[in-house]
């Protein structure tokens, strides 16, 4: 690991002794949610968000929360939210911005031990942030991306006359389908198109014209044709509607002009972000500006690639769902600490507001973390979590060694790097 001066840590103070130890707060998900709003995302990327839902409104597209575009973007979060809090790893999290692991990397002292995270608790706690919780909010945000070029795919199959006027597009979970084990109703593909008699007094056959599935990451076409198909099958021996619950024997496999129902995949695009280094003077001090973001092309792109089947690439891509993914798990545990910290923060961090200790305990636990991590994967998950908090997401995960292996990022790296295309150590930023 490249060691630097600790003084250059960002707001971290030694943690020494026995943290006091607040009351568990209540889980934050009821309220979270609802202070949310798009500018969170940054400009481009909420604003395309915005549009998405707009439109997918304006083809009729049915939500599990009905509303405008800001209530059906707080939902989806509120429904990752309550995922990650009722996860068994989301009181660890809790535990791990208030307690932490052991701030140094020898063995913890016996009087200390039930004031610390185990190493094997704190390496849990780092890869349901890295994992669990990036994926929750990527594929959220995924999702509703996939509304826009889904209501337009529809629209224009409408207005050649190969799907009905009728066509209802229901996203998310606002459609269940069996469990193919259990045949349980649980929740199936991203999107469904039928036709026909929702209501709860209707007798009549609902059309089951295609499906839509979304992936937040790269995924093979093999695998994500395997799943659309699973899907079909699962739906075709019933669905449950907000409105009703349709038996199999009222559904007809049926798609456009007779054939094979739409079989939709929707996928990122796969353009790197930029590894800009953007330093500026700001009262005697450099300050590192984040890169803007624009994705290379302005509309989605939707094609036909077999018969009835479509496959979708959103203009956003893996890295730029990551970014706002990774910005949103720290706004959420700035929010915890909020709430960790409503009765006070410790003593050495006495100027500091409850969220900011929020935001700091954050960093300070991933520092600590990493003295800790066991193994190479646990040293660069947590690298690249305190990285990407202090510098952001392309910068953060992107700071290799000769050898690929990610490093610690400090800030006079920066000008390193910007000088002689390297650190001192030899690291850069790659794609």
């Amino acid at each position: 690991m490249t060691t630097r001066s600790q003084g250059a840590l960002p707001d971290l103070p030694a943690k020494a002794g026995t943290a006091p130890e607040p009351k568990p707060p209540s889980p934050p998900s009821r309220h979270l949610a609802e202070t949310a709003d798009f500018d969170h995302l940054g400009p481009l990327l909420g604003e395309d968000l915005e549009t998405a839902i707009e439109e997918a409104l304006g083809a009729g597209a049915t939500f599990s929360t009905p509303g405008p575009p800001t209530a059906i973007f707080r939902a989806a979060l509120g429904s990752s939210i309550r995922d990650i809090e009722t996860h068994p790893r989301g009181q660890l999290l809790q535990r791990f911005l208030r307690d932490g692991p052991y701030e140094d990397g020898d063995d913890i002292p016996p009087e200390l031990a039930p004031h610390r995270l185990s190493d094997e608790e704190t390496a849990a706690a780092v890869r349901f942030v890295f994992s669990f919780m990036v994926s929750s909010f990527k594929g959220a945000l995924a999702e509703l991306l996939a509304c826009r070029p889904v209501a337009r795919l529809v629209s224009e199959l409408q207005a050649s006359g190969r799907l009905p006027r009728d066509t209802r597009i229901f996203v998310g979970d606002t459609v269940q389908a069996p469990a193919s084990r259990t045949g349980q109703f649980v929740q199936a593909a991203d999107f469904h198109l039928l036709s026909g008699a929702f209501g709860p007094s209707g007798t009549g056959p609902v059309d089951l014209l295609g499906v839509g599935e979304v992936k937040s990451y790269a995924h093979s076409r093999r695998r994500l044709r395997r799943q659309i198909r699973r899907h079909l099958e699962r739906a075709a021996h019933g669905l449950r509607l907000p409105s009703a619950t349709i038996p199999a024997r009222r559904i007809r496999v049926a798609g456009p002009d007779g054939r094979l129902p739409l079989r939709i995949g929707i996928v990122p695009g796969s353009w790197k972000l930029p590894r800009t280094i953007d330093l500026r003077a700001v009262e005697g001090h450099e300050v590192l500006f984040p890169a803007p973001v624009e994705p290379p092309r302005e509309e989605d792109q939707i094609r036909p690639v077999r018969d009835a089947a479509w496959h979708i690439t959103l203009r956003w891509s893996v890295e730029a769902l990551a970014s706002a993914a990774y910005g949103m798990t720290f706004w959420y545990m700035e929010k915890v600490g909020e709430v960790l910290y409503r009765a006070g923060v410790p003593d050495e961090w006495s100027e500091m507001t409850p969220a900011e200790a929020g935001r700091n305990a954050v960093k300070m636990m991933l520092y600590y973390a990493i003295l800790r991590a066991r193994t190479r994967r646990e040293d660069e998950r947590a690298i690249a979590l305190y990285n990407t908090y202090g510098f952001g997401y392309a910068l953060g995960t992107s700071f290799r060694d000769s050898q690929g292996r990610r490093q610690m990022l400090w800030p006079e790296d920066l000008r390193e790097v910007l000088d002689h295309g390297a650190n001192r150590d030899g690291c850069r930023f790659r794609s």
